[in-house]
């Protein structure tokens, strides 16, 4: 998609979402809404200075930098993220944001799109995306957590997040002798002077055992505006186990290693000087087996570790990480590796698919009416901001058509027939608005027995044509009372319906709209029921 100065100007100059178009993270265009979001008065404050790195946390100059030059290189869109950016007076903003690849006058730019979250609540932000996580979480500050997820709760020997909190101190699993090294590394990594790094720690848990955990500790800003640190955490104690056998059997180290990475649960390997695989469990030849040889010999596919280990050992580090990686077996795992003796190395992978499958389920829940299977509001609101961002990136107007109902008499239903007579009236209605709509179509469910439907680029008499079709297709509805079906219950609704978006007179936003279309539906309720009234504007101009 190309773009010259002057257009975009044009199509998101006014917008309320923040814009700004930039090559090497030096913005050469920015709008109003953007340049306020981090700070500046305006777009001639914002480019007096355009360099973005001053918003950007230092922890993450270099992956923001690596990044865009990454989507420069490239093209099309490249998806959603959360982050915050630090504004001119130093406090933190958090934003939802979007990159896309454009070209842009001799070569290609990046275009961001932003819209701020709340950062009153960043703690409940930071638990949406890493409270289920199976990697330990934590937030802390001169010692005591501000925030833990389940996981590393449970890995320091606590019930839950809850019971660990009781006592936040966390000086008290770092064995004394290392405490004063544990307050300066802390320190610094607060103050700026060092940069936190992956370790392996040994603390000691409030009964008296030990845990081994390899952690990476990482500056950010809080919701108070005052640096913290996030610290995550992989438990590695059977690692640590495994080593020490190892060690222990150095007389047999053959037999020893095969039989200790056998018995591992998760996937591990040791691979020798020339990066081939020479020890190897079930688990790994199930992540990483590409078959069997000609002597029934297992084969792998280990290109993209064989890499890996190879920037490793040129970078001379003596561990590397590797997240979210595609295995050839099509699941997704953590790859931790470690530099051995000798020139080997020793991986060990963690299957995250089931985790990563759990949570976009729990998404989806959190998101969903569990009865109907219509979006709830939260769902509501999301799946609407995304569809107007994608019709403003397409370099189309955002309009839509909305329709409110409400069932009549539904209270005499359950009264008459039950509460399972009625959540399958209520089932039945939203099936009925799924399968009369467009895919792009969105229904909701409000609460109770009031349903929305939003039509993305509908006119006035579009909505009104699809509301009077909606109503005669509930009129319809019969739903058994019993076994036998001789006696069915029918149901109507009344309708209320509107226009919104970005249309001539004004831009009517979905909450305005969902303010008429209520207005509406209640008109329809006064003027007798199983009706539909459209409106448009303020609900008095209508009346």
């Amino acid at each position: 998609m190309r773009f010259e100065p002057t257009e975009i100007a044009r199509l998101y100059g006014r917008s309320r979402v923040g814009v700004v178009v930039h090559k090497d993270l030096e913005a050469v265009y920015v709008n109003d809404a953007y340049a306020k979001m981090v700070g500046r008065r305006d777009v001639k404050d914002f480019m007096s200075y355009p360099d973005m790195h001053q918003y950007i946390p230092p922890s993450f100059h270099h992956e923001a930098a690596k990044l865009s030059q990454n989507y420069q290189k490239s093209s099309g869109f490249h998806g959603w993220k959360k982050v915050y950016n630090i504004r001119t007076d130093g406090t933190p903003v958090w934003m939802e944001i979007s990159d896309e690849t454009v070209e842009w006058q001799d070569g290609n730019a990046v275009l961001t799109t932003a819209q701020v979250i709340d950062n009153g609540t960043t703690a409940m932000q930071v638990d949406h995306m890493l409270g289920r996580s199976f990697i330990g979480v934590m937030v802390h500050r001169n010692m005591s957590a501000l925030y833990v997820n389940e996981s590393f709760a449970r890995l320091m020997g606590a019930e839950g997040a809850s019971a660990f909190m009781e006592n936040p101190n966390i000086l008290r699993f770092i064995p004394e002798e290392s405490r004063p090294r544990a307050i300066r590394h802390v320190a610094a990594i607060l103050s700026g002077e060092r940069r936190g790094d992956r370790h392996r720690v040994r603390d000691i848990l409030d009964d008296g055992s030990s845990v081994w955990r390899d952690l990476t500790d990482e500056r950010i800003l809080w919701h108070d505006g005052k640096p913290a640190i996030l610290t995550t955490a992989h438990d590695v104690r059977d690692e640590v186990e495994m080593n020490q056998q190892l060690v222990s059997a150095k007389a047999s180290l053959e037999q020893a290693v095969t039989e200790v990475i056998r018995m591992v649960p998760s996937a591990v390997a040791m691979l020798d000087g020339d990066l081939d695989v020479i020890h190897y469990n079930h688990e790994f030849a199930r992540l990483f087996g590409d078959g069997k040889s000609d002597d029934g010999e297992q084969t792998f596919d280990i290109s993209a570790l064989q890499e890996c280990c190879e920037t490793m050992k040129m970078n001379g580090h003596g561990h590397a990480t590797l997240d979210e990686m595609k295995t050839p077996s099509g699941r997704m795992a953590d790859i931790r590796m470690n530099m051995m003796e000798g020139g080997g190395v020793m991986v060990s992978a963690s299957d995250i698919t089931d985790h990563k499958n759990k949570e976009q389920l729990l998404d989806t829940l959190a998101s969903t009416d569990a009865l109907t299977r219509a979006l709830n509001r939260r769902g509501f609101e999301s799946a609407v901001s995304r569809l107007r961002e994608i019709r403003h990136l397409k370099d189309k107007s955002w309009i839509f058509g909305l329709i409110v109902l409400d069932l009549d008499h539904f209270k005499t239903v359950n009264d008459t027939y039950g509460h399972a007579i009625g959540d399958r009236v209520l089932e039945k209605v939203a099936d009925t608005l799924r399968q009369a709509l467009r895919d792009d179509d969105l229904v909701v469910r409000l609460g109770g027995e009031e349903f929305a439907v939003l039509l993305p680029s509908a006119t006035a008499s579009v909505t009104k044509r699809i509301g009077e079709r909606l109503a005669n297709m509930i009129r319809d509805i019969e739903v058994p009372t019993d076994k036998s079906g001789k006696e069915n219950v029918k149901i109507t609704a009344s309708f209320g319906a509107t226009v919104g978006g970005e249309g001539r007179q004004k831009f009517i936003e979905l909450s305005e709209a969902m303010k008429i279309a209520d207005a509406a539906m209640y008109a329809a309720k006064e003027a007798g029921r199983d009706q539909m009234i459209f409106m448009v504007g303020d609900p008095e101009a209508n009346s």
